[in-house]
C-alpha cells in the first residue's frame, strides 16, 4: 500500500449527506449532497488477477458543487489511482450552503474497486473506504456539515467518522487502530489508540473519532491518518479557521 503522504500546509465528505443547522436570521446553512456519482473503470490487469482495494482523496467541493484540487493520500496499488481521480472528478454536488450561500467545503473521497462473486471484499490488507470530519460539541455531537471547517474559539472538538474495509476472516479479531491528527507544521498529534473488535466475515467497520482541539492547534489544513497493526491505512483532511468566511483553503501539491 502507498504509504499516506500528508504535507498540509494550507488545506473531507460523507457523501450524499447533508447535515441541517439550526437557521440563523432565517438563513439556511447545510451541507453538500452528491447529485452525481461516477462509476471507476477497473484496470483491466487488476480485473484479470481479481485484485481488489481503496483510493482515498481528498479536494474540495467549490461553490458550484465541483469536485476540485484532487489528491490521492493512499491506494492499495497504484494503478487503481488513476481511474479513481477520474471518476471523482466527474462526481457532481448541489453545494454547501452558509446562512443561504454558497461555500467551497473540503472533501475526504473513498473509492472502492470490488469483483462480483465469493471473493467480493477480499482486499490486501486494511484501508480506509470513506471518512467524513466535521465541527463537534464538547461532547463529540457534531454541530455542522460534513467538510465544514473547524471555528478556533468555537468549536471546542472534532467528529471523524470512519469507514475501515478489512480482509475477511472466518474468526473474529480485535485489530489495533490508531488515529493521528498532522498540523499545517508537521507536528503529530494522537487522538485515537482503542484496539476495534471485527467479528467473522466483516469486511467494514465504523470507527467513530473525537478529538478536542487543543489550545495550541493552529489555523490551517490538518491531516488525519489511521493505521492498523502499525501499517498505514489511509486518511484525509480537515479544516481549521478563525474566521471560516475569510479564510482561503487551497490543496498543497504533493
Amino acid at each position: 500500500m502507498r504509504r499516506l503522504r500528508l504535507r498540509v500546509s494550507g488545506l473531507g465528505l460523507a457523501l450524499g449527506v447533508a447535515l441541517a443547522l439550526a437557521p440563523e436570521a432565517g438563513a439556511q446553512t447545510s451541507g453538500a449532497v452528491q447529485t452525481k456519482r461516477a462509476d471507476p473503470t477497473y484496470p483491466i490487469n487488476l480485473l484479470k488477477t481479481q485484485q481488489q482495494g481503496n483510493v482515498m482523496l481528498i479536494g474540495r467541493i467549490d461553490e458550484q458543487g465541483l469536485p476540485r484540487d484532487l489528491v490521492v493520500v493512499a491506494t492499495s496499488h497504484k494503478d487503481f489511482e488513476a481511474p479513481a481521480l477520474q471518476a471523482v472528478r466527474e462526481w457532481r454536488f448541489k453545494p454547501a450552503m452558509r446562512d443561504g450561500k454558497p461555500i467551497a467545503v473540503a472533501l475526504n473521497a473513498g473509492v472502492r474497486f470490488r469483483i462480483t462473486n465469493e471473493k467480493r471484499g477480499a482486499i490486501p490488507q486494511p484501508i480506509l473506504g470513506d471518512l467524513a470530519v466535521m465541527p463537534a460539541d464538547a461532547a463529540g455531537k457534531a454541530t455542522a456539515p460534513d467538510g465544514f471547517p473547524i471555528r478556533l474559539g468555537k468549536d471546542p472538538a472534532l467528529r471523524a467518522e470512519a469507514l475501515l474495509d478489512v480482509p475477511p476472516s472466518e474468526e473474529t479479531r480485535t485489530l489495533a487502530v490508531r488515529v493521528e491528527a498532522l498540523s499545517p507544521k508537521g507536528k503529530i498529534y494522537p487522538i485515537f489508540q482503542p484496539p476495534i473488535l471485527v467479528s467473522a466475515r466483516q469486511t467494514e467497520v465504523k470507527i467513530p473519532v473525537v478529538a478536542h482541539i487543543g489550545a495550541d492547534w493552529e489555523e490551517g489544513v490538518w491531516g488525519i491518518r489511521f493505521s492498523v497493526e502499525g501499517k498505514g491505512a489511509g486518511g484525509g483532511q480537515f479544516w481549521l479557521a478563525r474566521d471560516p468566511a475569510h479564510f482561503q483553503f487551497v490543496i498543497p501539491q504533493q
